[in-house]
C-alpha cells in the first residue's frame, strides 16, 4: 500500500557510484560507456493535469507508450518524437544543450537538473469511463485493446478510437495490475490468447475475464493469496505450460499451471510489490518492500525450482511504496524505480558469475523530485537504450543512453 507520508530525501551520496541529472558523467565506466545504458533525460511527457503518475507502460512494438495518471485520464505518446508545436523552440536551444553538455563533461560535474527538457509527442487522451485514478494499465499485443483499472473496475478500450468495448466489475478492492494473457497452447486458457484479461486486487484475488463473452462473470478466480495481489503475468511458455504467476503482499509468488491444475509457491518472506520476466523468459526478478530486488532462475523445472543468483539492493530505496522493475531489452540491466526520486540501472549477472558481478558500474539516474514507482523499458531488441520513468511528483520522463542521446529524438 501507498504510505501517505513523502519519503525521506536522498540517501547518503557515498552510497551511490554515480548519480546523474539530465546529462552523465563523462568518467564513465567501461560497462556504463555502452550503448544500451540509459543514462540521459532527453525528453518530458507533459499533458496529465496535476498530480502523480501512476503507471508507464510501452506498447508491444515499442514505438509508443501510454501512462497512467491521477488525474483520471490514460495518455498515449509517442516517446521519440517531439511535439511538433514546440519543434521551433527545441530547435533553438538545441545548440544551448550540445553546448552545455560539452561544458558539464569538461567541468566532470552533472549539468542542471532543472534545465527544461522538450516535450514528446502527445497522440490520445482516454478519459471515458475512468471515474478514479489510473493505477493499473497496459496495451494488447497487438497494439489494438488498452486495458486499464479504474478502482474496482476493468476497462478494455478501443486504442484508435478511444471508445470504450467493454467493463468487468466483481473486485472488492482497487485492481492494482492487469495482464492480457496469451500463448499457443491449446485447450488451456491461454490459447485463447489476447481475449483472456487478468486483474489483481488489493481484495487478495485475481480474475480472469473472456473478452470474446458477453457475461460479466469471471473465467475463474484465484485466491489463494493472504494479502493484496500485486503483479500478475502469463507464465513461460517455452517450458510448457498454460501458467499465470502472481505475486503478492503476503511474500509469495504463486505458479498456476491450468493443464495440470498444480498450483507451486515460492516464498520470499518478504511482500512482494511486482515482478518481471526477463526477455528471454531464463528468469524472474521480484522487487520486496525490503529494499532487495531478487533474481533467480525460472528454468528449473521442478517442485523446489527457486534458486536467488543476484540480489541488487543499496541504490534505490523501498519500504513504503509499490516499486516496479523492468530487464531491458538484451537482459543486461535490470531497472528500478526508488522512494528517494532516483531511477536505478542494475547490472544483470548471467547466474553464474553473480559475485563477479561489480555493482559499483550500477547507474542511478537523478530527475525527479518524488518517488519513482513505475518504470518502462523498450521491448525492441535495438533499442535497449530507452527507457520511460513516472513518479509522484507528476513527472514522466524519457531517458537514453549518452551515445543515443543526441540523435534519437525526431523533430
Amino acid at each position: 500500500a501507498v504510505c501517505s507520508k513523502m519519503p525521506a530525501p536522498f540517501p547518503s551520496s557515498k552510497n551511490y557510484a554515480y548519480t546523474y541529472g539530465s546529462e552523465a558523467f563523462e568518467d564513465l565506466t567501461e560497462n556504463e560507456a555502452r550503448s544500451e545504458v540509459p543514462s540521459v533525460a532527453v525528453a518530458e511527457l507533459k499533458g496529465h493535469d496535476e498530480g502523480p503518475i501512476h503507471i508507464v507502460r510501452f506498447t508491444a512494438d515499442g514505438k509508443y507508450c501510454v501512462t497512467g495518471g491521477n488525474d483520471r485520464t490514460v495518455r498515449l505518446w509517442n516517446p521519440t518524437r517531439i511535439d511538433p508545436a514546440h519543434t521551433s523552440h527545441f530547435r533553438e536551444t538545441s545548440s544551448t544543450f550540445t553546448s552545455a553538455r560539452q561544458n558539464d563533461k569538461q567541468q566532470q560535474q552533472p549539468s542542471n537538473q532543472s534545465k527544461k527538457l522538450p516535450p514528446a509527442l502527445p497522440i490520445q487522451k482516454y478519459a471515458e469511463g475512468h471515474v478514479h485514478p489510473i493505477h493499473a494499465l497496459t496495451v494488447n499485443s497487438s497494439s489494438t485493446v488498452l486495458l486499464s483499472a479504474s478502482d474496482k473496475t476493468l476497462l478494455a478500450t478501443d486504442l484508435v478510437t478511444a471508445q470504450t468495448k467493454q467493463k468487468w466489475w466483481g473486485h472488492y478492492g482497487r485492481i492494482d495490475h492487469v495482464a492480457c494473457l496469451g500463448g499457443n497452447n491449446e485447450g488451456s486458457v491461454a490459447s485463447a490468447g489476447e481475449d483472456i484479461y487478468a486483474s489483481a486486487s488489493y481484495d487478495a484475488t485475481v480474475r480472469l475475464w473472456d473478452a470474446r463473452s458477453r457475461s460479466k462473470e469471471p473465467l475463474m478466480i484465484l485466491e489463494d493469496a493472504k494479502d493484496a495481489v500485486t503483479c500478475v503475468s502469463s507464465g513461460n511458455s517455452a517450458l510448457g505450460d498454460a501458467q499465470i504467476i502472481t505475486s503478492s503482499v503476503d511474500g509469495k509468488i504463486r505458479t498456476y499451471d491450468l493443464r495440470k491444475a498444480q498450483l507451486q509457491t515460492e516464498d520470499l518472506v518478504h511482500p512482494i510489490t511486482s515482478f518481471t520476466f526477463s526477455n528471454d523468459a531464463s528468469c524472474i526478478a521480484a522487487s520486496c518492500l525490503d529494499g532487495i530486488i531478487r533474481l533467480w532462475d525460472c528454468t528449473i523445472n521442478n517442485h523446489s525450482r527457486k534458486r536467488v543468483f543476484q540480489k541488487m539492493h543499496s541504490f534505490h530505496k523501498s519500504g513504503n511504496y509499490k516499486l516496479e522493475c523492468a530487464f531491458t531489452s538484451q537482459d543486461k540491466y535490470l531497472v528500478s524505480g526508488s522512494e528517494c526520486g532516483a531511477v536505478v540501472v542494475y547490472p544483470v549477472s548471467d547466474g553464474n558469475d553473480a559475485k563477479n558481478v561489480n555493482m559499483m558500474t550500477t547507474t542511478t539516474l537523478a530527475r525527479h523530485n518524488g518517488p519513482v514507482c513505475s518504470v518502462a523499458t523498450c521491448p525492441k531488441k535495438n533499442r535497449p537504450w530507452l527507457l520511460v520513468s513516472a513518479s509522484y511528483d507528476g513527472s514522466a520522463m524519457v531517458w537514453a543512453s549518452k551515445n543515443e542521446a543526441d540523435h534519437c529524438l525526431e523533430v
